[in-house]
């Protein structure tokens, strides 16, 4: 009887057990538009449909972004995450109703949201550049993404802003952030206006960031040999932004050593990247990071208006150029 009683207790848990697998919605990419109606959110995931085409896209519209959220939640089939989110993209209309810091932050606090996705700004709305992506290679949309994006970021052609950086950098003047540009290059979040770098002005300024090693210069290869120097110096209420750039400029064997003067025209171009910042108010670079160790408070910083002290410093760029002859590969 004891036996029977032991064996009865240890059955009857087990029966309220189900069988059953808690199916979820997993967002590859998150759209993000705006307009003087308010928010519209679209979101790409796998759909395993016997009928399906592999990627299923889901849009929700709401007043504010509380409401558009909502809204997507509940037109979605299943349970919403954002835990393997590979992408964040926002047509570049939003910013004229929205600010940046906004949407993005706003977006930054969804839910178990993937921090490392990358944030990128697309022409026309963002709904349609989603709905157009699809896998070139293979059928997963989201490793197809892994190794294009990785490819891209690897020639330096557009900046790997994760969403989560992005935040940071728009939190105050100590540094601006660049987006990525879906069509290349970089969308720059200045204080005076948004504009666009080019994916060659982005190469070198990722040069500059120790992000890339490489700059094409015309036939010369320019490698990065150490950490670039960068200082703010004020005098007489003038600031001075400093940039210290050492590089080895590589040649083939099959040519002849370089005329002099790489160094004064890689020198140029960095002077005119950094012309380019100010006249969009960018401080992509980060010199309010050197300039805020002129201050003893958080307060005096911040009312110091570094970010419209950067847009009127003068430039001094200095290029450490050695030649090194390179057999081809």
């Amino acid at each position: 009887m004891k036996k029977l009683l032991v064996l009865l207790l240890l059955i009857i848990p087990l029966a309220g057990c189900e069988g059953r697998i808690e199916l979820s919605t997993m967002a590859i990419c998150l759209g993000i538009d705006g307009d003087a109606e308010g928010i519209a959110l679209t979101v790409k995931y796998p759909d395993y449909g016997d009928d399906s085409d592999g990627y299923k896209l889901t849009s929700a519209r709401g007043a504010t972004w509380t409401e558009a959220v909502s809204a997507l939640y509940a037109a979605t089939p299943a349970s919403l995450h954002f835990g393997q989110l590979r992408e964040v993209v926002i047509g570049q209309g939003a910013f004229d109703f929205y600010a940046p810091g906004d949407l993005l932050s706003w977006a930054d606090q969804l839910p178990g949201i993937r921090a490392h996705a990358l944030t990128a700004v697309c022409p026309g709305t963002a709904k349609s550049h989603i709905e157009a992506m699809q896998p070139a290679i293979g059928k997963r949309l989201s490793k197809y993404l892994d190794i294009a994006l990785s490819h891209i970021e690897t020639e330096g052609r557009i900046p790997a802003t994760a969403l989560s950086c992005a935040v940071r950098d728009l939190s105050g003047p100590w540094r601006a952030p660049l987006l990525a540009w879906t069509e290349g290059g970089a969308y720059a979040l200045g204080i005076r206006q948004r504009g666009l770098l080019t994916p060659e002005q982005m190469q070198l300024f990722r040069l500059i960031t120790g992000e890339s090693q490489q700059y094409r210069l015309g036939s010369l290869g320019c490698h990065l040999r150490g950490r670039t120097k960068m200082a703010v110096e004020t005098e007489n209420g003038q600031d001075t932004l400093l940039l210290r750039l050492p590089v080895t400029v590589t040649y083939s064997v099959y040519e002849n050593p370089p005329a002099p003067g790489a160094e004064e025209k890689l020198q140029q171009e960095i002077t005119d990247l950094l012309r380019r910042l100010q006249t969009l108010g960018c401080d992509a670079l980060g010199f309010g990071c050197m300039a805020v160790r002129q201050y003893d408070t958080l307060a005096a910083w911040l009312q110091c208006g570094w970010p419209e002290r950067f847009c009127q410093a003068d430039v001094r760029v200095e290029v450490e150029a050695k030649y090194r002859q390179e057999a081809e590969r």
